[in-house]
């Protein structure tokens, strides 16, 4: 299983078109009125968008100070790539920037608690299993590779009036959840997550190639498809999707007097497109999906004598957590505890060593 974990994990690394999460810089939203490309949820009486910071505090938020305490001076530290900058910061608050940054503030408190607990995880993974691209920084900031991060103090500004609140439910969030980390076998389990996914989320086995015994498909929740984009399509002209495709892929043949370009279509019961040949080269969906920038690899392709269609279901890549299935699941009456285990199946809630 290790093995299978490590393969997994440095296909991911490579995966820069596969963002684990898209939440970043959000103003928070109760409940969810849109989803849009970049999943900016506003409120009814919202419009505007906040532009998130990108500096990582030092320190639990300062926004939330009637709940948040200086960290001991004796807590160890790790250092986090911000904008390429080497910082040191503790876990807490690296957990409360990741929080802040990929959910929004107003997703009920038992989502935003099972957002904490795969933070921290995924936090204690990466610690676990450094990666190449960033030897000196055990995560960056760039949500391709790793997880979005913000600064929750210049994300309240930008909340207005209620930005304190908003705040202070983050970091009662993580507080909650101190310390706390999933685990198989007692290591830190990589708590991949994703925006929203299709009527199951995808196996790592059928996204990346490698089998990781917790990252397996589960059922959505019924209501998962309601946001706005949750289906989504794309368009693009003949002559435009060959000239992108041949870029890549020069050796495949794609006659414009011919619209027959895709065949042998191979798909999970996910609805993740695993694979399919395009002009006689076989591709996976997600690569499809990077090529063309679609909002994920659940898709269906239509092609005309001179148009292709794309049209996709959900957001993210599918493997894990979903982060729009946690706020249903909450609203539900499930415990942040009942929502980790529906997503990562057979995996324990333990105290990080």
């Amino acid at each position: 299983m290790k093995k299978s974990v490590l393969l997994v994990l440095a296909m991911l690394v490579t995966a820069a078109a596969l963002p684990l999460a898209v939440f970043a810089g959000r103003i928070p939203s109760e409940p969810l009125a849109a989803v849009t490309q970049t999943i900016v949820a506003t409120s009814v009486s919202s419009a505007h968008v906040a532009t998130p910071a990108t500096t990582l505090r030092t320190t639990v938020a300062t926004t939330a100070a009637t709940t948040s305490t200086e960290p001991p001076a004796s807590e160890p530290t790790i250092a986090v790539l911000i904008d390429g900058i080497r910082t040191e910061t503790d876990v807490e608050s690296a957990v409360v920037a990741i929080v802040a940054a990929e959910m929004p503030a107003l997703f009920p408190l038992e989502a935003l608690k099972a957002q904490a607990v795969a933070a921290r995880t995924y936090i204690a993974y990466r610690a676990a299993h450094p990666v190449s691209a960033h030897a000196e920084a055990v995560i960056c900031d760039d949500p391709a590779h790793c997880c979005a991060l913000a600064d929750l103090d210049a994300l309240a500004v930008g909340w207005g009036t209620s930005g304190q609140d908003y705040a202070a439910r983050i970091v009662a969030a993580v507080e909650a959840t101190a310390g706390e980390i999933l685990t198989c076998e007692g290591e830190p389990i990589m708590a991949v997550f994703h925006a929203m996914s299709a009527k199951q989320t995808n196996s790592a086995a059928d996204v990346w190639g490698g089998a990781v015994d917790y990252l397996v498909s589960v059922a959505a929740p019924e209501s998962e498809e309601e946001p706005e984009r949750y289906r989504d399509s794309a368009i693009f002209s003949a002559a435009e999707f060959r000239t992108h495709f041949l870029a890549k892929h020069p050796e495949a043949t794609l006659d414009l007097q011919s619209p027959d370009w895709f065949s042998s279509f191979d798909y999970a019961e996910s609805g993740l497109l695993r694979s399919v040949c395009v002009g006689g080269v076989r591709v996976s969906g997600q690569e499809l999906r990077s090529l063309c920038g679609l909002r994920s690899a659940a898709m269906t392709i239509t092609q005309g004598t001179d148009r292709i269609r794309f049209d996709t279901v959900g957001y993210g890549h599918g493997v894990g957590m979903s982060q729009h299935g946690a706020k249903i699941l909450a609203q539900q009456g499930l415990s942040y505890r009942a929502i980790l285990a529906h997503y990562y199946v057979g995996c324990e809630l333990d105290a990080a060593k």
